[in-house]
Parts: structure tokens; sequence; C-alpha cells
């Protein structure tokens, strides 16, 4: 039988103990490759991180008991994007502009001194031309005016009274064989108007003949009434007037008139106005409209020779 010296036993003991202090080391340690840097992941938002001593690195944060896991209470921002240019609106329309007048103004109206007379009044024969003197009761013929139109022919008359000599307009109009009165304008009393001009044309090349007078008025202000009787087709009738235009003077023309107002300033005298508003009236939207004019001085008024 072998025998082993005394202290085997001791040394196999030694060498046992030193094995599992060994192992226990072994077992301890969570160092990897490369941990001398700390390692970090995110879940759901938080942020872990670990060191080789399990210290705490990050203020805020807390150590998993047992564990070298450091918990981070801060929350990461979200990760960068790539910035990107706002999409640029699309452009507003911009608001629909005013609807502007139509062109020539303001349309004329009433009051008028030509009215319609539906019930009747001078009848004349259809074959009358304005080539002799009618006879009409009561009255002379001072001017007369005819054309022919759609409405197979229209005539104006000037008349003047067989009694005090005042004076009244009358419009006919073809219907069937006879020239029949449509319109009629009469002088209140003798005297009111120095002179009645009469004018029948187409001044707005519709085929239709117009019937335009002017009514100058007795006195040093030289006031002017116009009115325009235009017949439309379909059997309508389009009249309108300007009334009281002192000093006015009216030049008809083709596309329509030109009027000329005198404009007075406080301290100009009656014979003499120290500017003129000059206006077109013609023929826009089936109206016969005036516009707002030009104002001249007295010094730089255009000439303007009247014709109505």
């Amino acid at each position: 039988m072998n025998t082993y010296p005394a202290t085997r036993p001791f040394r196999m003991l030694a060498a046992l103990a030193a094995i599992a202090l060994l192992g226990a080391a072994c077992s301890d340690s969570r160092q990897i490759t490369g941990a001398s840097s700390s390692t970090s992941s995110s879940v759901d938002g938080s942020t872990t991180s670990s060191t080789p001593d399990g210290s705490t690195t990050v203020p805020g944060s807390t150590t998993v008991p047992g564990s070298t896991t450091t918990v981070v209470a801060t929350t990461l921002p979200p990760a960068s994007t790539a910035a990107t240019t706002p999409a640029t609106p699309a452009p507003t329309s911009p608001p629909p502009p005013p609807t502007a007048p139509p062109a020539g103004g303001t349309a004329l109206g009433g009051p008028t001194n030509l009215h319609a007379t539906p019930g009747g009044g001078i009848v004349l024969d259809d074959a009358f031309y304005c080539d002799y003197e009618p006879a009409i009761p009561g009255w002379v013929v001072d001017d007369c005016k005819y054309m022919p139109s759609y409405n197979d022919g229209v005539v104006a008359l000037v008349l003047r009274s067989a009694g005090d000599g005042h004076f009244a307009v009358a419009v006919m109009f073809q219907s069937g064989a006879a020239l029949v009165q449509r319109y009629w304008a009469e002088e209140d009393v003798a005297g009111m108007w120095s002179e009645v001009n009469i004018e029948v044309a187409d001044f707005h090349f519709d085929d239709g003949a117009e019937v335009w007078v002017g009514y100058r008025y007795d006195g040093t202000g030289g006031y002017l009434d116009v009115d325009v009787l235009d017949p439309l087709p379909g059997g309508v009738f389009f009249l309108g007037g300007i009334q009281g235009v002192p000093k006015g003077v009216a030049r008809l023309h083709p596309g329509g008139l030109t009027l000329q107002t005198a404009v007075y300033a406080a301290s100009d005298p009656n014979c003499c106005p120290s500017s003129f508003l000059v206006q077109e009236v013609s023929w826009a939207a089936n109206q016969w409209r005036i516009n707002a004019g030009t104002s001249y001085t007295a010094a730089t008024l255009p000439p303007l020779t009247g014709n109505l």
C-alpha cells in the first residue's frame, strides 16, 4: 500500500478551494469584448445603458438592483428626419373686378316733353313725305321730317298754333294705309319756348329712325331740353330726355349727340360762365346713355356748333 506524505491531503484541499474560488469569480463577471465603453438600447421610448462597473452615468437614471443595467428616465427625441420644403399653397384666385358700368354712362329717362298718345290725334295719308303742307285744323306746320324705317316710315312735325302761335310736336308712325300720331309735346303757354328743332335719322345704325327734339327756352339763361324717341324692333319704343341745360348746345352726329352745358361759379354773371361740361350721348345696352363728360374752362372750350 502506497503511503502519501501527510501534507498531500492538505494540498489537494487547497487546490480544490482555489478552483472553487476561480469559478465563483468567473460567474459574477459580465464584461464582454469591448466593454470598456458603455452600450445602450431603447425600448418603448426609454433608454438603457450599461457600464463595466454598474455605476449610474446619466443624471436622473436608476440602476436595477443586482444588475449592471442602468435605466435612464429621459425619453430620447424622435429620430431626425430630412428637412422638407413646405408645400406651396395653391394660388388664391383674385376677387372678380367690379362690374363696369355700361358704355355711355347713365341711361336717359324722364321727365320728357314728348308723351305717348295712344288715343289718337293727327292722322295723315301714308303717302305723305313732307312734300306738301298737310291740312291739320288749328295748326300750321313749322317743320317736317320724314324717314322710312322698319316701322314703315316715321314723320315728325313742329307745329305752331293758328291762334296764339305756341309750339307743339307730333310724331306719327305708319299704321296700315295711314300715318297715325303716337307721341305729342305741347308748350304750356305761348312764348315759353323760343324755338323747337327736330331731326329724324338713324344715328345708331339699326335701320330704325330716331326722332330727336330740341326745345329752346326763352330768356337769357338759354336753357335747352332734349328728347330722343327711338322705335325698336317688336313695336316697343325708347323715350328719354335731358332737361334744363343752361346755355345748352346740342350737336347730332353719327353715333349720337354731343351736349355742352354751362357751369357757373358762385361769382359768375349770368352772361359769362367760367367753365363748361361737354358730354356724349350714345347707344349702349339697348338704351341711349350720357357719360360723365369732360370739364373745360371758358378759355379752353372746344368750339361746338349746335344743330338741334
